[in-house]
């Protein structure tokens, strides 16, 4: 999981918009609400700003899944199994569990 939140090629361009406006970097945080540091790493930097790539095992489900799951068990009070099996994808019993 991430620490902190990506920003997105929109973000990025508005910052250095501002910058090229000649704004401080105080006045660019307090418009974008993005922390100093981050705003200090995009007008610093050398090369274009890309998100780093993610490590870890992709997701399996996604959020939309991971609601019809928990209506599942909370409503219709089913087992792991029964909703593994009526899940249209192909999960684990631990994954419907957490």
């Amino acid at each position: 999981m991430p620490k902190a939140s990506q920003l997105s090629n929109e973000e990025v361009s508005k910052i250095l918009n501002v910058k090229l406006l000649c704004k401080t970097v105080k006045e660019i945080l307090k418009l974008l609400n993005r922390s100093k540091s981050m705003i200090y790493r995009v007008v610093t930097r050398k090369t274009p700003y890309e998100p780093k790539p993610r490590l870890g095992r992709p997701r399996v489900t996604d959020i939309r899944s991971d609601r019809r799951i928990q209506r599942m068990a909370s409503s219709q009070k089913m087992s792991v199994r029964k909703i593994t099996g009526a899940s249209r994808l192909q999960i684990s019993k631990n994954n419907v569990h957490r």
